[in-house]
């Protein structure tokens, strides 16, 4: 991980040495000044809190929530970004949508924390719940002060239980075809005990549900949007929220725009633009030339560019880890992947710190099983450095020809590897191939085009390749890193493309599973990071990060490694 916190709140600090020349990153724009960490279960890659400790380091940040008397009312905040078509926070799978459009106009049940990164905190709800001893009721409580956006049919009215209740009714409903509604299989009822009283009540108790309903597609509509079905929300009219902003505009793969609520939000010395407007462009040199010439204010940023802005006073550029992860995964079907000493051997081929170093210009994080994205639950970094694949180079090698060896293959093999030309996976592999012929292994590669979706996924799903160099996005909690990669059991390791088994290991993803005491959980949570280190599993790699560049009018900006589209629309304003 390499002290991947040293520069997570970064205020105009990448230097040289970080911001590599010819480094490329993928740069979907700005979502919500937040990155789009997604906690769904689907597979479509493209792209009152506490925290239990974790990551090797502690993290104070520089950016807070303002004073009144600090910040200043005002201006439109113009930011560039990939503009979908869907907005329908329940049914869309693009950030700009659900972090930079919803995180504005909505609220969540529960939301990622900005100050303590990796844990979760009360949104429309008043606190988080007392977890009873079964662990199968979480009940909780709605703020009274928290209302609809003044406008029909809602009118103003206060969020309620019944609200709540519907729209997570809607998620799970398979007619509205949400991709999060897996999230919530153990849910087995949601009842209204009084208007500002909602009681989950689960099958068996699921220890990251407050996680997963964090998501940043999880907002709470109305009662009288969400009874409408899966064409709720159409137009801009449909998107009603609780949020401080109000959506004046949408326009499909062009644009949006928002304004601040005439009502005012419910929640005090907050939401301090005037508005958001938000243009369609995923040019990166294009997004820079705008900015550049004041036509926006905030962009997403390849390393390379951004290195061409970086002593630049005008300008702000941030960082921070995202939850997608690169990956060689193992088929473990195949007769030669059934013996975990050359399974060992590929673990310790792999130079992580070269994959984040040449394709993505350093913005990128050495990691385990657990994404750095989740800085709760990762193995610190001394630690790490002790395990196979993560130690120097020279010990790495000599250890896995030593491993290939002893299976057999004292000259190596040939293998043919799958990979996709997409989201700058075929420039990973590239790296991992380099990596394999260090120790002999030669690699044909089998690259299938440009279209993960309807190419790669289906190769990957029906087990159809023998290694296959790719990428997965899922939340930054356990249950979405650890349990649907690596579980035997198809009904809950859905994401268990290579058919990986270790004895004793079910058990332990089951049991962690189900504690919802963080401090009791963490050390469960690391052990099984070990064990699937020691015994890979698929061969996790890091996790690539994303920049963002500002304005340096823009006050209080920072960035995060979950979805927290929230923060700006409540925390940032413009210098008089």
């Amino acid at each position: 991980m390499s002290n991947y916190w040293d520069s997570y709140w970064t205020k105009r600090t990448l230097s040289r040495r970080r911001v590599l020349a010819g480094g490329t990153i993928t740069a979907a724009g700005v979502a919500g000044m937040a990155l789009a960490g997604c906690g769904d279960d689907d597979d479509d890659d493209d792209g009152g809190s506490s925290t239990p400790g974790g990551g090797g380091t502690s993290l104070t940040p520089t950016a807070a929530t303002p004073s009144a008397a600090q910040a200043v009312k005002g201006g439109t905040l113009r930011a560039l970004t990939n503009v979908g078509s869907i907005f329908d926070p329940h049914r869309t799978n693009t950030p700009a949508e659900s972090v930079s459009l919803w995180g504005a106009i909505g609220n969540t049940l529960v939301r990622f924390s900005t100050k303590n990164p990796g844990s979760v905190e009360a949104d429309l709800a008043s606190a988080l719940p007392e977890i009873p001893a079964d662990g199968l009721s979480l009940t909780f409580k709605i703020r009274p002060e928290a209302k609809w956006q003044n406008k029909a049919p809602v009118n103003g009215r206060a969020v309620t239980a019944e609200d709540v209740k519907l729209s997570f009714d809607r998620i799970r409903d398979p007619a509205t075809v949400s991709p999060r509604a897996g999230n919530f299989g153990a849910i087995d009822s949601i009842v209204v005990i009084d208007a500002n009283t909602v009681q989950f009540k689960l099958k068996t108790p699921q220890a990251d549900l407050m996680a997963a309903m964090s998501d940043q597609y999880n907002f709470i509509i109305p009662k009288e949007i969400s009874s409408r079905g899966k064409d709720a929300i159409t137009t801009a009219a449909d998107a009603i929220g609780s949020g401080p902003y109000e959506l004046t505009e949408f326009k499909a793969a062009q644009s949006f725009s928002m304004k601040r609520r005439a009502d005012g939000y419910w929640r005090p010395n907050t939401a301090w633009l005037d508005g958001f407007e938000y243009l369609h462009q995923t040019d990166s040199q294009q997004a820079l030339n705008a900015l550049r010439a004041n036509q926006t204010d905030a962009i997403g940023i390849t390393p390379d560019l951004a290195r061409t802005i970086e002593s630049d006073n005008n300008y702000i550029l941030t960082k921070a880890p995202t939850t997608t992860r690169e990956c060689l995964l193992i088929n473990h079907n195949k007769d030669r992947y059934k013996d975990p000493k050359v399974r060992l051997a590929l673990q310790r081929a792999i130079n992580r710190a070269q994959v984040y170093a040449t394709v993505f210009g350093g913005v990128g994080w050495v990691g385990g099983p657990m994404t750095p994205a989740a800085p709760s639950w990762v193995l610190p970094d001394a630690e790490l450095a002790k395990l196979p694949g993560f130690g120097k180079r020279e010990d790495e090698i000599k250890e896995a020809k030593a491993l290939l060896s002893a299976a057999g293959f004292p000259n190596g093999f040939e293998e043919t590897i799958l990979t996709v030309t997409a989201f700058d996976t075929e420039k990973v592999h590239d790296v991992v191939v380099s990596n394999l012929k260090d120790i002999g292994v030669t690699v044909k590669t089998e690259n299938v085009g440009t279209d993960f979706a309807a190419n790669f996924l289906p190769r990957e799903v029906g087990r159809q390749y023998e290694l296959a160099t790719t990428l997965f996005l899922s939340g930054g909690f356990p249950d979405a890193q650890l349990l649907i990669y690596h579980h035997s059991d198809k009904t809950k390791g859905t994401r268990n493309y290579g058919d990986y088994s270790l004895a004793g290991l079910d058990a332990k993803l089951d049991k962690q599973s189900t504690v919802y005491d963080e401090k009791t959980r963490l050390p469960l949570v690391q052990e099984i990071q070990r064990d699937i280190i020691n015994a890979p599993g698929p061969i996790w790699i890091g996790s690539r990060g994303t920049l963002t560049a500002w304005a340096a009018k823009l006050q209080n900006v920072a960035q995060h490694p979950f979805a927290a589209g929230y923060y700006a629309a409540e925390n940032v304003w413009i210098k008089a």
